[in-house]
């Protein structure tokens, strides 16, 4: 066997083994958050283990191989032991939409700091006619262009202005009411990174609900995160009645830190088996396209709110896909 044949072989081996052992690694982030991060990366760590698991059957002899197909097929049970349930739930069908109450359709939208082509968001809107739109990266430069597209439609807004996460927008066919919670700045100054937005409706037949956006920080570093969702979850403990909670969350929905924030708050996640980011990225010395493989705009629900479809909207020049969805209101919890 030549060199360059012995060398392949072996980082099959080693990829196939490294793939296991991070899976495994990943089942464990309950108990060290920096093993959660590796769950990040699930939608890979599964089909990598399942083929690990068939090149080490067909590389490896005797107690080698024995091991390594141990530990490469706990891999495998512990990444699909996230995935497979994913995967099914997400292939079930919605309720059908009702006719004696109202069905409202949501868009929830990162533009991209670095996206000025609004009239591509503007494309995207008017495609799925949304009656309330929740934004994120909405700085100042894409509100000049957006807002006076979007007001002749959507006349009610609110607009926070803050740190890095915390430029967000929320825009309304519908009147609302903001809760000033101080979670909403409007000082583009500030050091605050992130924010949130919680307004009440109430439709013209009684229908009552909340919206809530954010836009949470990426996962490291730990205790950021921790802070964020410490913050966020005192919040949605205010909010009665029924909840809708869309943001970027720059999370994949398969790490705990995330399920912990979903699962103390009561809430549903509704964004099943649809990846949103990246559409583009920084490589090479320029922003390129790219296919979209991590699952981080998330779509939250609680007390009485009822999903009938969700799906991406349409490519816009942002790095995410926007998230479409139409809900509405269990009579019982108005």
């Amino acid at each position: 066997m030549s060199l360059i044949a012995k060398l392949f072989r072996l980082g099959l081996l080693a990829g196939g083994l490294g793939a296991g052992l991070v899976a495994i690694l990943a089942f464990f982030g309950f108990a060290v958050p920096a093993f959660d991060l590796f769950n990040h990366g699930q939608i890979f760590l599964l089909p990598a283990t399942l083929v690990g698991l068939v090149v080490i059957a067909v590389l490896l002899r005797g107690r080698r191989r024995l091991v390594a197909v141990g530990i490469v097929g706990l891999g495998l049970v512990a990444s699909g032991s996230i995935l497979v349930p994913e995967y099914l739930a997400g292939a079930r069908d919605r309720p059908a939409e009702p006719s004696d109450r109202p069905v409202i359709t949501m868009m929830t939208h990162n533009l991209f700091g670095l996206n000025y082509k609004m009239k591509e968001v503007l494309a995207a809107i008017l495609a799925e006619k949304p009656d309330i739109i929740v934004l994120q990266e909405y700085f100042g430069e894409q509100a000049s262009d957006l807002d006076p597209l979007l007001k002749p439609t959507y006349p009610y807004s609110v607009r926070c202005r803050g740190g890095k996460r915390a430029n967000i927008a929320l825009y309304s066919k519908f009147k609302f009411e903001q809760v000033l919670d101080g979670n909403c700045p409007d000082n583009a100054y500030v050091t605050r990174r992130t924010a949130h937005i919680t307004a009440k409706f109430t439709l013209a037949d009684g229908t009552a609900f909340t919206v809530m956006t954010t836009h949470m920080d990426w996962p490291l570093p730990i205790a950021r995160q921790r802070e964020e969702l410490d913050r966020l979850s005192a919040a949605v403990k205010l909010v009665e009645g029924p909840l809708v909670l869309a943001g970027d969350f720059n999370s994949a929905p398969w790490a705990y830190a995330l399920r912990n924030f979903i699962d103390a708050n009561g809430f549903t996640r509704q964004t099943l088996n649809l990846v949103t980011y990246p559409l583009r990225w920084f490589y090479l010395g320029a922003w390129r396209d790219t296919i979209p493989f991590l699952p981080l705009d998330q779509v939250l629900t609680r007390n009485g709110i009822v999903v009938h479809s969700l799906k991406a909207g349409q490519r816009t020049a942002s790095d995410h896909l926007p998230v479409v969805f139409r809900f509405s209101v269990q009579p019982t919890t108005l």
